[in-house]
């Protein structure tokens, strides 16, 4: 017996924990931003780990079960706190197992692990705060050392971590200037708390913690109140962006070094040879490169502060573009944006995660290319994603349109015709450096009101300067707008929008 069926156990019970509370530790969220959804991150990265878990039969051994939860925490894993704690799990789950699993494991062997995984969580982030869930970490594996080189057995180190968490936990809200203001303790911490809880009700015993007292989370009467109208600079930027890298190479010291120059929040895991970075920056496009740079097939791009921007009547907005540099405005707009240079290379499943994740209502979702598209309807089509429209966009100027559209819907307004009426409503075509003039000159007429221009790589800016300033002057009321998309192909995408 080598404990899978215990390992199991542990990992949903965690995830149920935070399910269970995932609304107090949005609403406790203050930092590094208060964007509301520390445990709306957690709890979607422990569900991707148990997700992977699910999948294997039940013989799969111990090991087999903490490859699997460890590998899809970390493609799974939601913001910085997410990021966070997949590495801290991973680490701790690593070392549980080489001590023979989580029914064998000694008590020596616990705490190292639980020291293992504190340094992990460390490691993992560009520059470390105290008085977060780094800090519980620490002072679990503390703890849990003391505790073991007293002689006590697993089952009251286990205990022991979990006291020292809890202690460390409220101490979080002086030692953190955004929890203090707030009336509050740091929510990643309370959401690691938890797992530590889990575990020790798994090791010793559903009693086990009954005799110690709890820690409250909001410490006064005006923090409900006060939660969300706290703001933190963490130093990073309004977007947030995350990617995925497959690569033998240790690349967690360049990832945070090059991301914590373009930000804050700086999160970055490794784990079976796939790295997952994290960063919030007002610098897209240079994060953006760097992510393509080392070959990841696709990002995310999304406002910080999305919690707070809602797409008209509660619907989510999903955007799949092939263009790089249009990422920043599409999110702009509120939406969770998926950039895949390489159409050919998207991956469906994190397309179906975004989906699901977008809205618990209703989600539309906009291609900017037709490979795009057809990922878009096949993740759609699949079970557990939820209420999605895809909608017949499929070219980068259709998708800014309809973008347009939805953020300019009135309360009220259906959406997804808003979204529809403005693609169908534009006529779009592709072109070359060379023939730019020409099929400007030969589609702009008297009905049209909008002109937009998407830019690919290395077309030289004096042939659009050229091109925009012959629209102008034929076509003085016409707007023409040009965006910097640097898709790989076609060099110049057109749209234009006419009079009805």
């Amino acid at each position: 017996m080598d404990g899978s069926n215990e390992l199991r156990g542990w990992l949903e019970a965690g995830a149920r924990a935070v399910r269970s509370a995932r609304d107090r530790l949005d609403a406790i969220n203050v930092f590094p931003v208060a964007d509301s959804d520390t445990g709306t991150n957690i709890y979607l990265t422990l569900q991707e780990g148990n997700r992977a878990v699910a999948k294997l039969p039940e013989t799969a051994t111990h090991r087999e079960v903490v490859a699997a939860f460890a590998r899809g925490a970390l493609m799974g894993a939601r913001g910085n706190s997410g990021v966070i704690v997949s590495q801290y799990l991973s680490a701790l789950l690593t070392e549980i197992d080489r001590h023979g699993g989580l029914v064998k494991v000694p008590a020596i062997g616990l705490a190292d692990a639980l020291g293992s995984a504190a340094d992990a969580a460390y490691s993992s982030v560009g520059t470390p705060v105290e008085g977060t869930i780094l800090t519980v970490a620490r002072a679990a594996a503390a703890g849990a050392k003391s505790a073991a080189a007293q002689g006590a057995r697993r089952e009251a180190v286990s205990v022991e971590a979990v006291l020292a968490a809890r202690t460390a936990l409220a101490t979080t809200h002086d030692q953190l200037p955004a929890a203090h203001e707030a009336g509050v303790v740091d929510a990643g911490a309370a959401g690691l708390v938890l797992q530590l809880e889990m575990l020790a009700e798994t090791l010793a015993g559903p009693g086990a913690l009954d005799a110690l007292d709890e820690v409250e989370w909001e410490l006064t009467d005006r923090a409900r109140r006060h939660v969300g109208a706290v703001t933190h600079d963490d130093g990073g930027g309004a977007y947030e962006v995350m990617f995925v890298v497959g690569s033998r190479e240790d690349l967690r010291e360049r990832l945070t070094g090059e991301l914590s120059a373009l930000g804050g929040s700086v999160a970055v895991t490794g784990s079976h040879r796939v790295w997952t970075a994290h960063v919030h920056t007002d610098r897209v496009a240079e994060a953006l490169a760097l992510a393509f740079e080392l070959d990841a097939p696709q990002a995310l791009v999304r406002p910080v502060a999305i919690a707070h921007m809602p797409a008209p009547g509660g619907i989510g907005l999903v955007a799949l573009t092939a263009a790089p540099g249009l990422a920043e405005a599409l999110a702009s707009a509120g939406a969770t944006i998926v950039v895949a240079p390489d159409p050919a290379r998207v991956r469906p499943r994190p397309i179906k995660r975004v989906m699901r994740e977008a809205s618990e209502s209703l989600t539309i979702v906009l291609a900017g290319d037709p490979e795009l598209r057809g990922a878009a309807g096949h993740a759609a089509a699949k079970r557990g994603v939820g209420n999605v429209i895809v909608t017949s966009a499929w070219h980068e100027a259709q998708l800014v349109a309809g973008l347009a559209a939805a953020t300019l819907a009135t309360p009220g307004e259906d959406v997804e015709r808003a979204i529809e009426d403005a693609v169908s409503q534009m006529w779009v075509g592709n072109s070359t450096p060379d023939a730019l003039d020409d099929d400007l000159d030969r589609n702009v007429d008297e009905a049209a009101e909008v002109v937009t221009l998407i830019i690919g790589r290395g077309v030289p800016s004096a042939v659009v300067d050229s091109a925009v300033s012959s629209v102008r002057a034929s076509h003085p009321v016409v707007d023409v707008n040009v965006y910097r998309g640097e898709q790989a192909y076609p060099p110049i995408l057109i749209g234009i929008e006419r009079s009805r």
